[in-house]
């Protein structure tokens, strides 16, 4: 249990600000669902996060991902570390000047073209960003948890205070001045910058803004952290990164086609009159799986330096394979967790009933939870290629996922809209999950128990799934106490697991 206790604890340091921070964003999501006018004006915001997230990965040059590798294999983790920074220093400095340069033409492609300066502050964005990773990876590197958390929190703070500031403080501020006739026969410099920034076509960019300001304010925090960056550029050191990172950026790049290109299709091939309203409402549901998704990502950010320091291990696959278990044994739970608190979660999040009673939307709520499910067992299958070192081969398993997705959304989207985006996305990392299992026993065999691991996930999905899509069954007891009855058959499964088959292995 020992390795357990130190994931755990890993999972944390590390990933407790993270899932902070995480839920906090959502909970922004009922302030702008508030404060626009429309879902599609949300569509809007959904779509350029959707396109600087792919863009995120192509910034990144997946670096990150690299100096944690070199910096155990060289032992020099300082000159990894300003080798991989001066280098994203450079090349966020010529994104962002050639996508000022081509604003307008980028903006007009995208579909919005009367905002060239969403280009340009995305830009800043995606470069901030990149290199802020670095920095926190640096901090991970060298266990400086509590400067790490301190950094975290203090960006995602500043996110939601800029956007608290610009959706309703503004406003407020406005009616104020607005009470006071003598001041507006001749307003102020003051007053006519509120009344523009307070127009409901100018909330979007609020939204955009208030992320800009957090992330170049977040570069500053790191402070002595880039001091390192006098070790300087190593060149050979950096051409074996970029033979390791690259294929990363295609990992990455088809992992954001999985995870968010179903939003661009649901923008370009519905009609125009329901495409924003129609991507609005997918990506509000999305955020419905958001207990799953903040579980999986603080487990991926505390599991990666984790498993790189165990790679040396002679007993390390039997380790991987005594986290996995755990690791199912959590997510099975949350996901019926999640499903029993729905009926009160989604009315709670989503605010409006444009949402919260679309029949389509709560249809795809399981859908995508077992989607995330599986996102995150992919997760911890595909350490294999990362420290074997065969990120091409990690690479084409992360690609065929990307092609069902494509396949699947350009197909179902103008037949049955975003219903057919979220079956696609279980589809697809259903299909990585198998295909990473078979191909990482080739090369980087674990001894995972896999048939009491899918009985262990089955005990948890089915009977709260079908309780979900069978509301009106009549039942001895009520719905909402058999759902959660539904979570006590799930831990009775796993204490039955245990004591039958105990685990050999203890760390």
């Amino acid at each position: 249990m020992s390795i357990i206790k130190k994931l755990a604890s890993q999972t944390a340091i590390y990933g407790i600000p993270t899932m902070l921070g995480r839920f906090l964003n959502y909970l922004l999501v009922p302030l702008y669902l508030q404060k626009l006018e429309t879902a599609a004006d949300y569509g809007v915001v959904s779509v350029m996060f959707t396109i600087a997230s792919f863009m995120a990965i192509v910034v990144s040059l997946g670096l990150e991902t690299g100096f944690f590798r070199y910096a155990k294999l060289t032992e020099n983790p300082t000159k990894v570390f300003a080798t991989t920074s001066i280098t994203l220093i450079f090349t966020g400095l010529i994104f962002t000047l050639l996508t000022q340069t081509f604003a307008g033409n980028i903006m007009a492609e995208i579909g919005y073209p009367q905002h060239p300066e969403y280009a340009t502050w995305f830009a800043v964005i995606l470069a901030t960003d990149a290199l802020s990773a670095l920095g926190f990876a640096w901090l991970r590197q060298q266990n400086q948890a509590w400067k790490f958390a301190a950094i975290r929190i203090a960006n995602i703070l500043i996110n939601i205070l800029a956007n608290l500031f610009f959706l309703l403080l503004c406003p407020y501020l406005l009616q104020q001045e607005l009470a006071n006739p003598i001041a507006m026969q001749n307003p102020s410099a003051w007053i006519q910058w509120l009344q523009y920034n307070t127009q409901p076509t100018q909330m979007v960019a609020n939204i955009f803004l208030s992320n800009l300001i957090a992330s170049v304010i977040t570069l500053f925090l790191f402070g002595n952290v880039w001091k390192n960056l006098k070790a300087g550029l190593d060149i050979a050191l950096l051409k074996s990164i970029f033979a390791y990172s690259l294929p990363l950026v295609l990992v990455g790049l088809a992992g954001m086609i999985n995870e968010t290109l179903d939003r661009l299709f649901l923008k370009h091939l519905l009609p125009e009159s329901i495409a924003d309203t129609q991507t609005g409402i997918y990506g509000a549901f999305y955020k419905l799986s958001l207990v799953l998704t903040l579980f999986i990502q603080a487990f991926k950010f505390a599991a990666e330096p984790f498993f790189f320091s165990k790679s040396g291990d002679r007993d390390a696959p039997h380790t991987y394979a005594y986290v996995m278990k755990y690791f199912i044994y959590a997510v099975g739970g949350i996901y019926v967790f999640t499903l029993a608190i729905m009926p009160y979660l989604a009315p709670l999040l989503l605010r409006k009933p444009i949402y919260y009673q679309n029949v389509d939307g709560l249809h795809i709520i399981p859908v995508l939870l077992l989607a995330n499910l599986c996102l995150g067992i992919y997760y911890n299958l595909s350490i294999w290629y990362k420290l074997s070192g065969n990120t091409t081969m990690g690479a084409i398993v992360a690609t065929t996922g990307a092609v069902i997705t494509i396949a699947g959304n350009y197909w179902g989207i103008p037949k049955y809209g975003f219903v057919a985006s979220a079956y696609t996305t279980l589809f697809a990392y259903a299909s990585m999950v198998v295909i990473s299992y078979f191909t990482g026993q080739k090369f980087y065999p674990v001894p995972y128990k896999v048939f009491r691991l899918l009985a262990i996930l089955f005990i948890a999905a089915f009977p709260v799934t079908w309780l979900y899509y069978n509301p009106d069954i009549q039942l001895p007891i009520s719905i909402a106490l058999a759902r959660f009855i539904s979570l006590i058959i799930f831990v009775f499964a796993i204490f039955v697991n245990e004591k039958t088959q105990p685990s050999k292995f203890n760390g």
